[in-house]
């Protein structure tokens, strides 16, 4: 069974994930509002890591930072896709895909492992990550015209 920590630590190495991912997409855009909305969801998920971070640091855990092994894994597998030209439809997909299985492990890692207090502060998070299926969503229906 884990610790509260280790599964706030795997919850946070899934936030370091998203961030590597969605910089390794921005990393290939030129400016564009595809660009932009990318970006803000990128500040999003560094904040979500920032604070789960603080939350283990102020109640007595230690923090692993880095999205560890797998992530490095899935961070070279997108650098090494984006080696030729990504079609921005292909990587709504891929960005979608990513932040719906990280969300969902999440969220399980949440409900087994975590008192009602540790969630709470989570909460906030998660339906911060389910704006962005959202928006991600509406990136590949073409809802935002502009990009």
């Amino acid at each position: 069974m884990k610790t509260s920590f280790e599964a706030l630590n795997t919850i946070l190495k899934g936030e370091h994930m998203a961030i590597d991912q969605y910089q390794a997409y921005i990393d290939t855009l030129t400016d564009s509002p595809l660009r932009n909305h990318l970006i803000a969801i990128l500040t999003d998920h560094k904040e979500h890591a920032t604070r789960i971070a603080y939350y283990i640091q102020t109640n007595g855990g230690q923090v692993e930072e880095g999205a560890g092994f797998p992530g490095m894994i899935a961070e070279w597998k997108t650098r090494l896709a984006n080696m030729r030209e990504v079609a921005p439809a292909e990587m709504l997909k891929r960005l979608y895909d990513g932040e719906d299985k990280g969300l969902a492990r999440a969220v399980q890692y949440s409900e087994q492992y975590l008192n009602s207090a540790e969630k709470e502060v989570l909460n906030p998070i998660f339906s911060n990550e389910h704006d962005h299926l959202k928006q991600l969503q509406n990136l590949q229906e073409g809802l935002y015209n502009n990009i």
